[in-house]
């Protein structure tokens, strides 16, 4: 009767280990939150299919943030309005080799540091606020953001996990956890 209970300790070995391997797809995978008592459930929906969803929701609010940025020039809060003004301080700063220009006076080196900055700030603005667009259109960027969405579903990193992550690792844990489960079993045969 002893021996038969010391097989019990293999048995719930090798169940605790397939638990927990099953407990970690379940975090990664779970599609959907999941409530007990009407209290969500931490982690749930999986971690891998919440950071999806988030990424490419936030990819989309990006390039749609940045085309309302770039239809609209007068919006002087963004980040594309403080990287024309980064730019043309930067040319003015590259610009301070006309102070050396002799027999000019000081008025019309800062006129033309102004012409220079303001030549090149156009240049980039044009380029941010047209150009830049108008590449997204003809990519049709947001289109395959959408396609991209849909061949990397959870379904493509589920198949892989299952191929190559989880069937190696319940076949290892269940083998690690078959010779702990063993040794447990003599640890008690020879305590008992």
């Amino acid at each position: 009767m002893i021996f038969l209970k010391s097989l019990t300790f293999i048995v719930w070995n090798v169940i605790l280990g397939c638990i927990l391997l099953f407990m970690l797809k379940w975090l990664l995978f779970n599609r959907k939150a999941r409530y007990i008592f009407g209290i969500r459930i931490p982690l749930t929906p999986g971690f891998l299919v919440a950071k999806r969803d988030w990424l490419f929701d936030k990819v989309r609010d990006l390039v749609q943030d940045y085309l309302d940025q770039a239809a609209n020039p007068y919006y002087k809060d963004g980040y594309l309005s403080k990287w024309i003004k980064q730019i043309r301080h930067f040319i003015w700063d590259k610009t301070d080799f006309v102070d050396g220009w002799f027999f000019i006076p000081v008025k019309f080196k800062l006129v033309i540091r102004d012409k220079i900055a303001d030549a090149f700030t156009a240049v980039v603005e044009k380029f941010l606020r047209k150009t830049v667009p108008r590449i997204v259109e003809h990519l049709q960027i947001e289109h395959q953001i959408d396609e991209f969405d849909i061949q990397l579903s959870v379904d493509f990193f589920y198949s892989y996990f299952k191929k190559y992550v989880y069937k190696p690792l319940l076949i290892g844990f269940a083998a690690l956890n078959l010779v702990i489960g063993i040794m447990n079993m003599i640890w008690f045969l020879i305590i008992v």
